[in-house]
């Protein structure tokens, strides 16, 4: 990394207090909501928003031409503090109120997860680390292996809702967690 650009005369850093050098060329021009509306206006394809956590920033995504939204906490690897993605996933379902698709991805791990992001309002769900480690184990066969665990542990917990269909799935099915229960 080339530091140069950050020191002043007589070696002193030219940083503001509490800003670090390594941090710094990170966050220094990062992408804003006009930025997102010139990409999406560069190209014919649906763009959809990655990392969305919050309800305000539904609004200038879809000012910005999002044809949809993915809730995400990029699996909460980094920040080991931010919100589940189910914890958030209603009320960015309800600031979308129907204008565009919103999927949800991180957490999932079962069916019943899928089940879950769906009755709180997902469009659709997006799983990663399961399959990667179905390819790990076995490549392709665990990847398949993986999607028919998913795909039947899904069936199962429908068939125990009562849902023939996804369509059925909604949110009555869900209870609220209680605090009191120690």
């Amino acid at each position: 990394m080339n530091l140069l650009p950050y020191a002043q005369a007589g070696g002193q850093a030219s940083l503001s207090a509490g800003e670090s050098l390594l941090h710094h060329p990170l966050v220094a021009r990062l992408p804003d909501w006009d930025d997102m509306a010139w990409l999406i206006q560069q190209t014919r394809l649906p763009v959809l928003l990655k990392g969305i956590l919050h309800p305000l920033d539904v609004a200038p995504a879809l000012q910005a031409g999002a044809a949809g939204i993915i809730v995400s906490n990029h699996g909460g690897r980094v920040l080991d503090t931010v919100p589940a993605t189910l914890e958030v996933l209603p009320r960015i379902v309800a600031a979308v109120d129907g204008r565009i698709p919103v999927l949800v991805d991180g957490g999932i791990r079962r069916g019943t997860d899928i089940l879950k992001a769906l009755a709180l309002g997902a469009s659709a769900i997006m799983v990663g680390r399961p399959i990667l480690h179905g390819l790990a184990v076995a490549g392709a066969a665990g990847v398949a292996h993986v999607l028919n665990l998913l795909r039947s542990e899904l069936e199962a917990a429908m068939v125990l809702t009562g849902c023939r269909t996804l369509a059925d799935i909604h949110t009555s099915l869900l209870m609220p967690c209680r605090e009191d229960t120690a």
